[in-house]
């Protein structure tokens, strides 16, 4: 399989019952794969639900659905998004209104000379679609207060402040680094520094999950790479913006291996944020409107159960 460039991560490709584990560098590669199968049987297999390269990181966190937010930094040391950002989900799951298990990944890169920021962000009870490849070389500076919110429902979270101070052979296995050892502040400008927080919003109420974020830095420094998670600002993907999203293939899977009808696929459909309606049943198309709404599924039901969903 060809290493994906750009988001200096490992990417966990399931495909066919193995798992192939490339090794990620810089550049980015574009793509967009959405696709739900029109039967139980292709419906279980394992590959990227969505795969795709966004322009902001409101589309972003539209892409992956209402469950869940993603965060975008209003600060970033002078540092300019490069290209797109890349979205990924594979084999999410839902119970109720919220995600239960499944893999996303969002990421950026922030670029200005030789100065890069990779933004890496997931949902935080699922998986890493691509997960963050640290150096062996990390080690701990030490933990950081981060502010997080609007004046007023303003709260803190503590992150953890890394940089690759730890010397390591070149030639042969890298040593566990001891569990004492620190780098210092200055650390982070001369070897790079990572930042890992989960990001919570002030009311669970009103805007939708935590997020895991690691922030990797090359030339910024202590001081740069904190003030960039503190103007971490929440974006969450609305149900107009995301016509087949990560969310809405995922519960299209689980309409058809359930074997719903189209009234529990319908209540199902609401106790997420979206609308049903059903299309054709045993073949036959039903009367529609033709007007597109990118929060509603249209079921296709067969012996009075779904087998099939288009979105809009």
């Amino acid at each position: 399989m060809t290493p994906l460039p750009f988001l200096a991560a490992t990417r966990r490709i399931r495909s066919a019952g193995r798992i192939v584990t490339p090794v990620v560098a810089l550049g980015m590669v574009l793509g967009l794969a959405v696709t739900v199968a029109p039967s139980a049987a292709a419906a279980t297999a394992m590959s990227s639900d969505v795969d795709a390269s966004v322009d902001t990181w409101d589309a972003a966190a539209a892409r992956l659905g209402t469950a869940g937010s993603l965060w975008e930094p209003a600060r970033t040391a002078g540092l300019s998004l490069r290209k797109t950002i890349r979205v990924l989900a594979d084999n999410l799951t839902f119970e109720g209104a919220k995600v239960t298990s499944g893999d996303t990944f969002a990421g950026g890169t922030y670029t200005s000379g030789r100065r890069v920021l990779y933004v890496n962000e997931k949902w935080a009870n699922t998986g890493w679609s691509a997960e963050p490849a640290y150096s062996t070389s990390m080690a701990k500076v030490g933990s950081a207060s981060i502010p997080l919110g609007l004046p007023g429902t303003r709260i803190r979270v503590v992150a953890q402040v890394y940089a690759n101070c730890f010397p390591q052979s070149s030639t042969g296995n890298p040593k566990p680094v001891p569990t004492r050892f620190r780098c210092s502040r200055s650390d982070v400008l001369r070897t790079g520094g990572v930042l890992v927080m989960t990001a919570r919003p002030a009311s669970q109420m009103t805007a939708p999950g935590d997020t895991s974020i690691v922030l990797m830095s090359t030339g910024l420094t202590y001081t740069q790479l904190v003030a960039v998670a503190s103007s971490l600002q929440q974006v969450a993907g609305a149900t107009g913006d995301g016509a087949g999203s990560a969310q809405m293939i995922a519960m299209c899977r689980a309409m058809v291996d359930g074997r719903m009808t189209s009234e529990q696929a319908t209540a199902y459909a609401v106790a997420n944020g979206y609308s049903a309606r059903v299309g054709s049943i045993d073949g036959q198309p039903m009367a529609v409107t033709m007007d597109f709404r990118p929060d509603r599924f249209t079921l296709a039901v067969t012996a009075g159960a779904v087998t099939a969903c288009t979105y809009g």
